[in-house]
């Protein structure tokens, strides 16, 4: 695939914005800043995750032969997980919690920014 197709494939698109949401999400949490600070990460992370599920849903099937595309599935269910996560720490106000989330939301963003550069090389 050369890059004029990658740029006319949906999925591309709508996991480079999920991808961007997440990134701007992790910004919020490490600066706090604007005021409400936390709704706009709670908006960026829901909305980001759901984006991933609409950027599988465009594939119209999996190709778990390729790395990026094990990596990218390991990485959306985690970040689901830690949407429950988040909202429990969010309850019960748990400082343990709280810092796992904040641990394993950082490893799954390595992981998101791993599979997004594999698939890049994947499909060039």
């Amino acid at each position: 695939m050369a890059l004029s197709d990658l740029l006319q494939f949906p999925h591309f698109y709508v996991m480079i914005i999920a991808v961007i949401l997440l990134t701007f999400s992790i910004i919020l949490v490490t600066i706090h800043k604007p005021k409400r600070w936390f709704y706009l990460h709670m908006f960026c992370s829901t909305t980001g995750t759901l984006l991933t599920i609409v950027g599988i849903i465009l594939l119209m099937g999996l190709n778990l032969t390729i790395t990026h595309a094990i990596l990218g599935l390991i990485a959306i269910i985690f970040l689901i997980g830690e949407l429950f996560v988040g909202y429990i720490a969010r309850k019960k106000k748990d400082k343990r919690i709280r810092t796992f989330h904040l641990w394993v939301t950082r490893i799954i963003y390595i992981v998101v920014l791993i599979a997004v550069i594999l698939g890049i090389i994947n499909f060039i």
